[in-house]
């Protein structure tokens, strides 16, 4: 099934101290006035502006893998060949917040206000990511609902351009979702727009599944290696319903049937 959802808490920023994380002020740092007026302003204006929305669709392993094939330029041997194989559920995902924030970052340094546009531009990538988050939360939601996924299970996206996934394997990842319904476009060059979307598969599976070495030829290129983090953290990675209470409601929800 394909489903639409509004993704309404993605909409909303619950925490001023993530913000400031993100802006590299660790927390119990005493800020300036100045600075806390520049954070609620863009938190204000992302909570105005912003239109989130998320697109799924299940898909089997064999169109995955096609899928993933995109114009072959992936960079191979990669962990996700042998990551979804193993998995119990696979579904392709695509959520943004939306064109307005983004245009209003422009404006803001159009105005000669960069520190709202930074924080602004900073807020929205974070609410992205979220976006992934629960969506992948949803899809473990309805996989244990249907018997299909353990309890402890866990559901992790994974995107193009990332890990070997080569950039041009949106095209393919585009024409089997159609993520256009809920505005999401693709660039010759496959960049979306609006700029602060997401994309890629959610895999569900045993934690250990998600678990690989980092000995791959891409690895050396890699400055953060944030896959270890992850990894290291997968008990909290797919909450289930009952343990995301602080998120919010994810949205109203309509299925519609499958089309590629």
């Amino acid at each position: 099934m394909r489903r639409i959802s509004s993704l309404e808490s993605v909409g909303r920023v619950p925490h001023r101290g993530g913000v400031l994380r993100r802006q590299g002020i660790p927390p119990g740092h005493t800020v300036s006035e100045q600075l806390a007026g520049f954070v609620e302003r863009a938190i204000a204006l992302y909570e105005s502006l912003s239109r989130p929305q998320g697109i799924t669709a299940e898909i089997s392993l064999a169109d995955f893998q096609v899928v993933f094939s995109g114009e072959g330029d992936n960079t191979l041997p990669a962990p996700l060949p042998g990551i979804v194989e193993r998995a119990d559920g696979l579904a392709l995902f695509a959520a943004t917040v939306g064109d307005p924030v983004s245009a209003r970052v422009q404006e803001l340094f159009r105005e000669n206000d960069p520190a709202t546009a930074c924080i602004l531009d900073g807020i929205a990538s974070e609410r992205a990511e979220t976006a992934a988050t629960l969506l992948a939360a949803e899809f473990g939601d309805f996989l244990r609902d249907a018997g299909r996924l353990n309890p402890d299970g866990v559901v992790l996206p994974y995107s193009p351009g990332y890990c070997g996934w080569h950039i041009t394997g949106q095209r393919k990842l585009f024409a089997f979702l159609a993520p256009e319904d809920i505005g999401i476009r693709l660039s010759q060059s496959c960049l979306m727009s609006p700029v602060k979307s997401v994309s890629g598969v959610l895999v569900a599976g045993a934690p250990v599944i998600h678990d690989f070495d980092n000995d791959f030829e891409f690895c050396l290129d890699c400055a953060s290696w944030e896959c270890r983090t992850r990894i290291a953290s997968l008990a909290q990675l797919s909450p289930t319903k009952d343990q995301r209470s602080h998120h919010g409601n994810l949205g109203e929800y309509r299925e519609e049937p499958h089309r590629r």
